[in-house]
């Protein structure tokens, strides 16, 4: 079983049985699930902005793949790496069909299948960037796949980058102990999220995704010059560069990257 299914089951038994997880046993609910852009994009046109580096960017492209959405009761431990990516508590709601959004527009952009929960407060949120298992030692989904043009004092940059979670993004325990303390499905879920939503089965969930975000300590200078008659550059989707390693961890922020919000 894959282990986003496996965590569906899990999610559910937690619905299904509120009275033996704690809960206040409020009933199951069922919901639509939309994400999108920043509320001021202009649909169809460019994002720009200026990074806190110097950077003018101009964004043409910025797709975002979910796999999964997860509000959850209760706040995780800070700073537990060797702790299961399943935060603990109970979870009031869910969305787990896959759907790739396009952040350079406002409109809200549904999955293709309702959500489901409870109707409890949830406070905290999780976004799942993974195409399959997010226990897979590799996903060559591509999670962010981005173009535009980065300029600072009179030089401008095009660039590309596609992101992928797998291999290129482990990392290696640096405790003999804890072999296990930085398993990859922590890099593959973004979390904790502040929330303050209480799912109904009136309104809709809906997840905005920023990308100016993701860009903010990017240095496009470092960035390989893939050719050079008209320049083109491309931020290597690994950790072995400024560019690469800023770039996912911009993507990995879960503070002023993605909200959550509750419309009715």
């Amino acid at each position: 079983m894959r282990f986003l299914e496996m965590k569906r089951a899990l999610a559910i038994a937690m619905l299904v049985l509120p009275a033996c997880l704690g809960t206040t046993g409020s009933s199951i609910v069922s919901f639509p699930v939309a994400a999108s852009g920043p509320a001021d994009a202009v649909d169809g046109q460019t994002l720009a902005f200026d990074t806190g580096r110097g950077w003018h960017v101009e964004l043409t492209k910025a797709t975002l793949y979910i796999g999964a959405v997860y509000l959850d009761e209760s706040v995780p431990v800070s700073g537990a790496q060797d702790t299961s990516c399943i935060l603990e508590g109970v979870y009031a709601g869910q969305e787990t069909s896959g759907l790739s959004v396009n952040v350079l527009s406002p409109d809200p952009q549904p999955f293709p299948a309702p959500g489901n929960g409870t109707g409890d407060l949830a406070i905290t949120g999780e976004v799942w960037l993974a195409g399959g298992d997010v226990n897979a030692s590799d996903d060559p989904t591509i999670i962010v796949d981005v173009a535009g043009t980065a300029s600072a004092s009179g030089t401008s940059y095009p660039f590309t980058a596609s992101v992928t979670i797998g291999s290129n993004r482990a990392v290696e325990s640096t405790d003999p102990a804890l072999p296990g303390a930085n398993p990859i499905c922590k890099q593959r879920i973004v979390a904790p999220i502040p929330v303050d939503v209480v799912p109904s089965n009136t309104g809709t969930l809906l997840v905005r995704v920023d990308p100016r975000g993701w860009f903010g300590d990017v240095d496009f200078s470092q960035m390989e010059e893939t050719a050079n008659d008209p320049p083109t550059y491309v931020i290597p989707d690994d950790d072995t560069t400024q560019p690469g390693t800023a770039l996912f961890d911009g993507i990995h922020a879960s503070a002023g990257v993605y909200t959550f919000a509750w419309q009715p």
